[in-house]
């Protein structure tokens, strides 16, 4: 059913737009998504979202997609790239700290600078190999002005010469990225994502691998082909034309009533996350802004709008929380809490009390041959020490200490200090009662594997 349109809309092509339009859901969007994009339904659509708010004047998201490698971090942003017009994209498979700000813009002779308009741009790092870059732009994240001044020294026939660079105006970006370890400004001016890894997912993605591999020129016809995804990069368009500066979230009072009540303690992150929230609702909004324009030409987001957005936030709000990507999240939950249960729960009496008075934790040899036997292949060394330990450590997750015994105190023990339900073994109810699965769900480590450790 086509929607009335307000009364005041005399522009013909407006019009025409709003009745090409009707309204569409998270769901439905999922839905066409998933024609490239099997399961990581919360990842998909909040990149989507994030792309779409580019076409905002200064709303727009960032996403900080983080996991191991051939996880789909790059696929998922390629993809629904792909649905977004070129001149709207600025993509990188990478850039050094400075070549970001070299590569593009013009030479202004007035004010001596190079420009660099990202003004409603799409910025896109598919295969970002550090966070320095993400540093350098910390300001423009933010959005701390819209003509950002950055200065560089170089050699110029042997002497050296500073150099103007500035960022016009508020992209949204997406980085994609194996590192694991990310600074907490970083952490708070973006929302964290990580692909899921589930077995579902994995065969999804083999079918459709293997589809898109047998006649690649027939894989891409049957897509593009697809009336739903012609639909909306024609919705997409008809957006990005509509040229919306400024979108009314109202009853700001419920929004913060009902995030305080997911998060009761307050932490100073919490302004920038609700923030985020916030710019979620609005590109929501702005996925149907035909149907949220009122009679004085405003556009004011609804209720729906508001719920599907926390509704997505809680997808990931946990491991935001912790300021952490939620595949480190994820590590800590299914592979470091069980195998400390599972260690506690192996000793004798007196060795326990070592552990509840924290003389004693996890070694990550421990921690190894726990990896091994729950996801039947060796753990990634060198990523977990210097990667998500660090990471885990910051967040306030685990505490990283020598061990106060006789025991070989070259090797620091893992000690966690969070345990999602309540079942921590030290605790006087625990004592003697054995292990719990601290996760439920798909992909996750089960009862059957802690009963294999007792």
């Amino acid at each position: 059913m086509t929607p009335s349109l307000p009364e005041n809309i005399n522009d013909k092509e407006t019009q025409l737009s709003a009745q090409s339009f009707e309204e569409m859901t998270l769901d439905e969007l999922a839905k066409v998504l998933s024609l490239t994009i099997k399961y990581d339904d919360t990842n998909k659509l909040v990149v989507f979202l994030a792309m779409l708010s580019a076409f905002t004047d200064s709303s727009q998201i960032n996403v900080s997609l983080n996991s191991q490698s051939s996880t789909g971090k790059s696929f998922i942003a390629t993809e629904i790239a792909k649905l977004f017009p070129v001149e709207d994209k600025v993509e990188r498979s990478g850039a050094s700290p400075t070549a970001f700000f070299y590569e593009q813009g013009v030479f202004d002779e007035e004010l001596k600078a190079r420009i660099v308009s990202l003004e409603r741009k799409i910025l896109i790092f598919y295969e970002q190999p550090n966070s320095q870059l993400q540093e350098k732009l910390r300001a423009l994240l933010s959005h701390d002005q819209r003509d950002l001044k950055y200065s560089f020294t170089n050699k110029d026939k042997g002497k050296n010469k500073a150099d103007r660079v500035i960022l016009r105006g508020f992209p949204s970006t997406i980085f994609c990225s194996a590192g694991l370890r990310l600074d907490e400004q970083e952490t708070t001016r973006a929302v964290l994502l990580s692909p899921e890894v589930t077995d579902a997912k994995i065969l999804a993605g083999m079918l459709s691998q293997a589809h898109r591999s047998a006649n690649a020129d027939e894989y891409k016809a049957w897509i593009e082909s697809r009336p739903e995804r012609i639909t909306l990069k024609e919705r997409i368009i008809a957006i990005r034309d509509e040229h919306v500066d400024e979108i009314i979230v109202p009853n700001h009072e419920d929004i913060d009533k009902r995030f305080r009540e997911m998060f009761p303690i307050p932490k100073p992150r919490h302004m920038r996350d609700i923030s985020h929230l916030v710019q979620l609702i609005k590109a929501i909004s702005l996925l149907n802004v035909w149907h949220r324009r009122h009679e004085d030409g405003t556009i004011l987001a609804n209720e729906s709008d508001v719920s599907q957005a926390f509704e997505l936030w809680k997808g990931f709000s946990e491991s935001q929380e912790f300021n952490v990507p939620p595949v480190v999240l994820q590590f800590y939950k299914e592979i470091i809490v069980p195998a400390y249960i599972q260690k506690f729960n192996g000793l004798n009496y007196s060795d326990q009390r070592t552990m509840i008075c924290e003389e004693v934790g996890l070694t990550p040899q421990e921690l190894n041959s726990y990896h091994i036997i729950a996801t039947e292949r060796p753990m990634n060394g060198e990523q977990v020490r210097k990667q998500i330990l660090p990471q885990l450590e910051s967040s306030g997750l685990i505490a990283q200490e020598k061990p106060k015994d006789d025991a070989d105190k070259r090797t620091r023990h893992i000690f966690p200090k969070w345990f999602p339900d309540g079942n921590d073994p030290k605790t006087p109810n625990n004592i003697g009662k054995g292990g719990q699965d601290n996760t439920e769900g798909e992909g996750r480590v089960t009862q059957d594997i802690l009963d294999l450790f007792r």
